[in-house]
């Protein structure tokens, strides 16, 4: 068995593109109720995650004691890609990894976005897909 077959495909999944404007994001996010979102490239990429604790830091940031609250004049015309952290903690998994390093990333994230040789984002696995087939490794998902 592959990861293909767990595969949701990217004309299947919704994503945001890294330049999008952060006041699109939101809205975006709140009307289909997500809460992490695949960011890519317009040359398709996987960019990183974004997570609506993502905005938040952006929003309010602290240094010690302090609050610092963006500005929302500038704020909203800033894209996804000026608050993506560093470190992305929904990492994506390559099409030919193997299954069982796929379970355990579906054990620390929702969804693990899947990436080709190119670096390329071609769909996700969901968490909700891996334990379908789990609970019935036999039937359909």
């Amino acid at each position: 068995m592959n990861v293909a077959f767990f595969l949701k495909p990217k004309s299947e999944v919704r994503f945001l593109y890294s330049d999008t404007l952060l006041p699109q994001a939101l809205q975006f996010m709140q009307r289909h109720g997500y809460s992490a979102v695949p960011v890519i490239d317009r040359d398709g990429k996987y960019v990183r995650t974004v997570r609506e604790g993502d905005f938040l830091n952006y929003l309010a940031r602290t240094d010690g004691e302090q609050l610092h609250l963006a500005d929302a004049r500038t704020a909203g015309s800033r894209r996804l890609s000026d608050i993506l952290p560093d470190q992305d903690r929904n990492p994506p998994c390559h099409i030919s990894v193997p299954v069982e390093h796929l379970l355990r990333s579906t054990t620390d994230q929702n969804f693990v976005p899947i990436v080709d040789d190119r670096g390329v984002f071609i769909g996700i696995v969901t968490r909700r897909a891996v334990i379908s087939y789990l609970l019935n490794p036999d039937g359909a998902r």
